[in-house]
């Protein structure tokens, strides 16, 4: 099979963002990512190992609650036989609560990435992210920034 096809990288791409959605367990999001070489690139922090995106993802997971992630578009800029590189915009939705407020923020936007992918066994796909960026957020007008 090979993993690089459009069809199957868009399923890869939307799988990511749905364990992120339901806050699949941290096992279960390593498995999308690339053990070696990994570099993930977010507004507050850079990340370049499992230990550093398992923080990460804790403190994701104890800040943002109903998180939704709508895939807008995954353009495939370039490939090689064992490679991508994608870009992606991802519409992102989420709240979050900041005690002693009494009401919790809601934010809206579309982020802007890019992604470099590589062929792997670790999960179904047959595919890993081994460098994502993310460049921009577009945010929806009335609603928090970050």
């Amino acid at each position: 099979m090979n993993a690089l096809t459009a069809p199957n990288i868009e399923k890869f791409v939307a799988a990511w963002f749905y364990a992120l959605d339901i806050h699949a367990a941290v096992g279960e999001c390593q498995t999308y990512l690339a053990s070696t070489g990994l570099e993930m690139t977010f507004p507050e922090k850079t990340l370049h190992s499992y230990a550093d995106f398992n923080e990460w993802l804790s403190v994701i997971y104890q800040t943002f609650f109903d998180e939704n992630h709508n895939i807008q578009s995954v353009v495939i800029q370039s490939t090689t036989n064992t490679t991508a590189n994608l870009e992606v915009v991802v519409g992102w939705q989420a709240s979050w609560f900041t005690p002693p407020s009494a009401k919790s923020k809601r934010t809206s936007m579309d982020a802007y990435q890019r992604w470099v992918i590589e062929t792997s066994d670790q999960n179904p796909y047959g595919l890993v992210i081994i460098k994502y960026y993310v460049d921009r957020f577009a945010y929806a007008p009335g609603f928090s920034q970050l």
